[in-house]
């Protein structure tokens, strides 16, 4: 990298861009080698953008033809999509012209692809030994006691019965959870008896997704909810960013209130420090070696801190951006990650300085990820940005608003972290500055002016499901669909009908292209 390049690249600290022609990159000529981005989805694009800047041609590997996330084909040189056949797909990217130097999950349906893929190429990895183990909460726990990293009580059920008869017995309140959950969605309940416990369980067993035939029960520890994002290379970890996450119970759930980015304690004995260390712990048990990730831990007083679910993969949405808005993009999961990624040297430096006793990240600006809440019922007039969005834009922490609400649609109160309608991002210098701001939208969202809802009552939407309120709790124990269905544009159809045109196509297709993978590329021809 030239000096003046790399000053270039260094001195580039604005947030995040959506349009790539205002990234500074490197040119890719001279690299002979590539970065394989399994399902490159959601956050990963900040990934995507560090490594274009460093000059990494990419090469997306879709772990099935079935995903309907959106993303752009154009960043990268070849898109593959994996049809089931892991030593096929692994012999296709043998064979590119390129040959792959790492295999990173984009996000969380590409994390099984990308340990077998890197296990399978002999790249750097986590491997698939403990794959399902780091998949599935249930066996996450039972891995950490082994390690004498927990106590936590927990059974796994496959019925109400089990779940009745199981909570029975204890005399505390419990949580029930599914063994998986995407996309952000917990679905879980606290549940203070042993028919409360079983309904809930019964609602997740009953529920649209297939994978979970059993249901968690844990007892519930109270304390405070914190999220440590990380990045690990070679069996050592750095703190990327450090969450202090607000939930209001509702009923049976959680409705989630807001995340707080944390400025770092780095004393000795401080929580923030207990904490990161059992999360490094926690990580070297589960079996991380290398990657991003993001757990989420509660801190008890008495009993310390205790995992409530690791994912290997970049924390999602807008976090990643959030957190370089406020320590500086060198010190971001995004920029750490490429780096470890492509031996960039800045990792290395990173865990050296940390040996010696240096903070992880110096916290420059507060930043708060707001969760909208809704607490009517009814059809929306206007949407969020007609109603409100001249002054929320003008609030001085204001940074982003996602509320995909629209005139028509049906609102009803917020429940969980599923019916949010969104979420508004604040970040500025002064923490009692920002506080101030998001209790003014917090306001704005009791007295109607953030929701206006019309006098009609048809709607475009769906009404939602009833749910019991038989205790005089908002909002009991419900479990709302998410839909599956993401806008694909018709941009992204026509990518779809290539694929499946791909894989049933005849023999007379390019003796080049792999049985294991289907592949299309966005303009001329196969290299």
């Amino acid at each position: 990298m030239s000096r003046q390049l790399q000053a270039q690249c260094m001195s580039w600290t604005a947030s995040y861009s959506d349009s790539t022609s205002d990234w500074p990159q490197m040119s890719m000529d001279h690299r002979t080698e590539v970065v394989i981005v399994v399902d490159p989805y959601d956050s990963s694009r900040f990934l995507l953008e560090e490594l274009l800047i460093r000059g990494w041609p990419l090469v997306a590997m879709r772990s099935s033809n079935e995903a309907s996330e959106c993303f752009d084909p154009s960043l990268f040189e070849r898109v593959l999509v994996h049809t089931g056949d892991l030593l096929g797909t692994a012999r296709s990217l043998r064979e590119l012209v390129k040959r792959p130097v790492a295999v990173v999950a984009g996000s969380e349906t590409g994390v099984a692809l990308a340990d077998a893929l890197a296990e399978v190429l002999s790249l750097r990895g986590n491997g698939r030994a403990l794959t399902q183990v780091r998949q599935d909460k249930y066996f996450t726990v039972e891995r950490l006691r082994e390690c004498g990293l927990t106590d936590i009580v927990q059974g796994r059920f496959g019925s109400a019965a089990e779940v009745a008869a199981f909570t029975s017995e204890l005399t505390s309140s419990v949580i029930v959870k599914p063994c998986r959950t995407q996309g952000g969605s917990e679905c879980l309940s606290i549940c203070g008896s042993s028919e409360a416990a079983a309904a809930a369980a019964a609602e997740v067993l009953g529920s649209f997704d297939r994978r979970n035939d059993a249901v968690i029960v844990q007892e519930h520890i109270e304390g405070t909810e914190y999220i440590v994002d990380c990045v690990t290379c070679e069996g050592q970890s750095v703190v990327t960013g450090l969450w202090v996450c607000r939930r209001t119970l509702v009923g049976r759930s959680f409705a989630y209130d807001r995340k707080t980015t944390v400025p770092f304690l780095n004393d000795e004995g401080s929580v923030h420090r207990v904490i990161c260390q059992y999360v490094f712990q926690c990580l070297a048990a589960l079996g991380v070696q290398s990657g991003a990730s993001h757990t989420k831990v509660v801190y008890h007083e008495r009993r310390g801190p205790y995992l409530l679910k690791m994912c290997p993969w970049m924390h999602g949405s807008l976090a990643p951006a959030v957190y370089s808005a406020c320590i500086g993009r060198e010190n971001a999961q995004a920029n750490l990650l490429a780096d470890a990624l492509t031996d960039g040297g800045m990792m290395m430096w990173k865990l050296e300085s940390m040996s010696m006793g240096t903070t992880p990240y110096e916290l420059g600006q507060y930043a708060i990820i707001l969760d909208l809440q809704c607490h009517e019922d009814g059809i929306l007039a206007q949407s969020v940005e007609e109603a409100s969005g001249h002054w929320l834009r003008a609030l001085s922490s204001f940074w982003s608003l996602k509320c995909d609400l629209e005139p028509g649609d049906r609102i009803s109160p917020s429940r969980d972290a599923a019916s949010s309608p969104g979420h508004i991002i604040l970040i500025g210098a002064d923490p009692t500055v920002v506080e101030a701001e998001a209790a003014m939208i917090r306001e704005a969202e009791r007295n109607g002016q953030l929701y206006v809802l019309s006098t009609s009552t048809s709607s475009k939407t769906p009404t939602p499901p009833t749910y019991s309120d038989d205790e005089g709790t908002w909002g009991k124990g419900c479990f709302l669909p998410i839909s599956n269905a993401h806008p694909w544009s018709l941009y992204g159809r026509d990518l779809e009908a290539k694929v499946k045109k791909l894989e049933t196509s005849p023999p007379g297709s390019p003796d080049f292209l792999p049985k294991a993978c289907a592949e299309f590329v966005l303009a001329g021809v196969l290299e």
